[in-house]
């Protein structure tokens, strides 16, 4: 990589730089684009890689990628370890891959907790500063009734005793809060957010076990009050994504219930993840991987959930066949999804009983037109 070629995991609603406004010659490679990255898109700065969670550590350590690595870490233990603190994705394995080749900078901030999890040795630290900043957080979103309402939907799914894996935003507060009168419950996620504090306040978590801890997360984004309860290590610890979303850990957990959102589901199963009308809106992330995950997980579930209309001009979720745009998740890797109007599952139905399936629940003003459309394309295939 050249000397203003940049990389980094940029998630929409969490980052808000673009490192190609920082020089004219500067360019990104991202496994995001948000909107601030749009800009250096546009200009062709900026270059989208389409990799499931899983293959980026593989690409993120090859020989020779980086020159300089930047770490934020939290101050170093008696042992001269420094945390990787609520953040532990890729840096251990990138660490590792370019040991001795790259320069690594640190950022050693002491309102970082410390947790457990990977950490870095200050002997492999080739600079630092020591300051104190806030840590990254992620605002709660405003309560929707009618997610709240799919998150019903979704709570009759879950049962005692299963692994959870959620994404961020407003569909996991409002899954996490509608699981208040499970027990036993643990969390396997890439990423946990301040939902998870109402399971810990409620007593729904499995106990808290120094080696079994409930929560078992790759990042963490919320309030500083999540950071503190995710500081003790017998109820989290931090792993690379190289574990978190390895098949073969998903495949070892016993029931494992998946749960994300879609931006669009098609009468095939198929959804739009991260682009609409052709339009680019995010990545790939690990959804793919833990849909995979969860199905080769024995008593395992892959929920996808979302309400049945969306936008301002209140356009049906489920549509007859998917617009412009690449398949975020195919039809072979669909299983469950919900809506407030019930669950369709569909991982062993046929293409006329899933089609079915998908229309009993969208909304009720768009069932017979979808019908319709259905038997129309039926008759194409």
């Amino acid at each position: 990589m050249g000397w203003f070629d940049f990389c980094g995991v940029w998630i929409p609603g969490v980052n808000h730089i673009d490192p190609t406004a920082w020089h004219p010659e500067a360019r990104a490679s991202s496994f995001f684009l948000t909107p601030e990255l749009r800009p250096g898109w546009q200009r062709g700065a900026v270059d989208l890689l389409p990799l499931h969670y899983s293959e980026v550590p593989g690409w993120l350590a090859t020989p020779g990628r980086f020159d300089v690595l930047l770490l934020q870490l939290a101050p170093p233990d008696a042992a001269g370890q420094c945390s990787l603190s609520v953040a532990a994705d890729f840096s251990a394995d990138v660490l590792a891959a370019h040991a001795g080749r790259a320069s690594v900078l640190a950022h050693i901030n002491p309102l970082l907790p410390r947790t457990a999890g990977p950490s870095v040795p200050v002997s492999a630290i080739s600079a630092w500063v020591e300051a104190a900043e806030p840590p990254l957080g992620l605002p709660g979103a405003p309560a929707d009734p009618r997610l709240a309402t799919v998150a019903q939907q979704v709570a009759r799914l879950i049962q005692s005793g299963d692994t959870l894996q959620f994404g961020l935003g407003r569909l996991q507060a409002a899954v996490l809060a509608a699981l208040r009168a499970h027990q036993n419950l643990r969390v396997h996620s890439g990423m946990v957010s301040d939902g998870l504090l109402d399971l810990i306040a409620c007593g729904a978590l499995a106990p808290r076990s120094l080696h079994a801890p409930p929560v078992c997360a790759g990042v963490a984004l919320g309030s500083p009050a999540l950071y503190a309860a995710l500081a003790d290590p017998a109820l989290a610890r931090f792993a690379p994504v190289s574990f978190t979303h390895a098949l073969a850990t998903l495949a070892s957990l016993p029931r494992l219930v998946t749960i994300h959102s879609a931006i669009e589901i098609d009468l095939f199963g198929q959804l739009h993840i991260d682009s609409l009308a052709g339009r680019q809106l995010s990545g790939v992330g690990g959804l793919v991987d833990f849909a995979r995950g969860a199905r080769a997980s024995p008593g395992g579930r892959a929920i996808v959930a979302a309400t049945a209309l969306a936008g301002r001009d209140q356009r049906s979720r489920i549509v007859p066949l998917l617009g412009p745009g690449a398949v975020g998740l195919a039809r072979a890797d669909a299983d469950t999804v919900v809506t407030e109007w019930g669950a369709a599952q569909l991982r062993h139905l046929g293409v006329d009983d899933r089609a079915q399936a998908l229309i009993r629940i969208a909304d009720p003003t768009h069932q017979a037109a979808l019908t319709e459309a259905w038997h129309t394309l039926r008759r194409t295939l």
